[in-house]
């Protein structure tokens, strides 16, 4: 234990420097809150009304740039904050935030390739794949600070490298030792695995990765609709 408390101190002061957005864009995880109160069908629904009428408030407020659910519950939203707290502040107006629907999670954001558009109405919602990099935070710990620099950049050569192969549109990371994740158009799954499987932080098992099929505006990412 006393390990990896010092390991995780240690994490904390790689990530020091990163730990406000450079490009003022932040990443939040809406995550279904499973002890969400059970409360009345009409309820559930005046709430939703409401967390959709406050997403489109902070888009016209340009504070707001991309949101999609994911099948099976849960989404992502992307916000322009001057700080951490300023996006904790913008999370926490949401109605659906306040009746405790969603636990959240915010990560200062960097795009590496692609990056992220506005989309104005009207638009096509379309699926993709999202690609979640979760940090494994026993290994990170085990390994110095050189070391996971060196496979940082291994991992984001792997994904340069294989990018058009693999149909991948974008990537963001969260910061040393926080993870990230790439947006993909849905292709030929057992390939897809292989990728995912031979990259760097995954092989080395520093990263796993969670896979989700995203729904949000086509354009998002500032792709251009994929050819047949």
């Amino acid at each position: 234990m006393k390990k990896i408390l010092i390991l995780f101190t240690l994490l904390m002061a790689i990530s020091f420097g990163f730990s406000q957005s450079t490009s003022g864009k932040y990443f939040v995880f809406l995550n279904t809150n499973p002890d969400r109160p059970s409360i009345p069908e009409n309820e559930v629904n005046e709430i939703q009304a409401a967390h959709m009428a406050n997403m489109d408030s902070l888009a016209k407020a340009m504070r707001l740039l991309a949101a999609g659910p994911f099948h099976g519950g849960g989404g992502l939203q992307i916000v322009v904050a001057t700080s951490l707290e300023d996006a904790q502040k913008l999370v926490n107006s949401d109605p659906a935030i306040k009746a405790h629907r969603f636990n959240t999670e915010i990560f200062p954001l960097e795009m590496g390739v692609g990056g992220i558009c506005p989309v104005q109405e009207p638009y096509d919602m379309v699926e993709y794949q999202f690609i979640r990099y979760v940090p494994v935070t026993e290994h990170i710990a085990e390994e110095s600070e050189k070391k996971l620099e060196k496979m940082i950049k291994k991992h984001l050569n792997y994904l340069k490298a294989n990018f058009f192969e693999q149909g991948l549109l974008a990537n963001g990371d969260f910061g040393p030792g926080r993870g990230g994740f790439i947006i993909a158009f849905k292709n030929d799954e057992e390939d897809f695995d292989t990728f995912l499987k031979y990259d760097p932080m995954v092989r080395s098992e520093l990263y796993e990765v969670d896979r989700m099929i995203l729904w949000i505006a086509q354009g998002t990412f500032c792709e251009r609709k994929k050819s047949n």
